[in-house]
This record gives structure tokens, sequence and C-alpha cells, in this order.
């Protein structure tokens, strides 16, 4: 069983890695919201700074 779960764990976890880096996911959507959250406000601090 081990060594089955292994290899079973093996094959998800690449395309894992690709529905965590898109909201695609329902169990990852807040992990994806807060890290792109912390970005998209200093993304907008700094624009905001440039239009004021």
């Amino acid at each position: 069983w081990v060594v089955r779960t292994r290899g079973r764990a093996g094959a998800p976890q690449a395309p894992l890695l690709q529905i965590t880096a898109g909201p695609a996911h329902s169990s990852d959507d807040p992990i994806d919201i807060d890290s792109e959250s912390e970005e998209f406000t200093g993304g907008e601090m700094e624009e905001e700074t440039e239009a004021e």
C-alpha cells in the first residue's frame, strides 16, 4: 500500500501544483486569494502612488 500511495501521490502532485496556481480548486481558493491579495495590494498601492 505504501508503494502504491507513493506512486499515486506522485502523479497528482504535478497537476495539483498547476491547479493551486489558479483559483480553479475550491480547496486552494482561499490560499490563492491570500497570496494574490498580498501581491495585488502592493501593485495597487504602487499604482495609486503614481496616480497621486
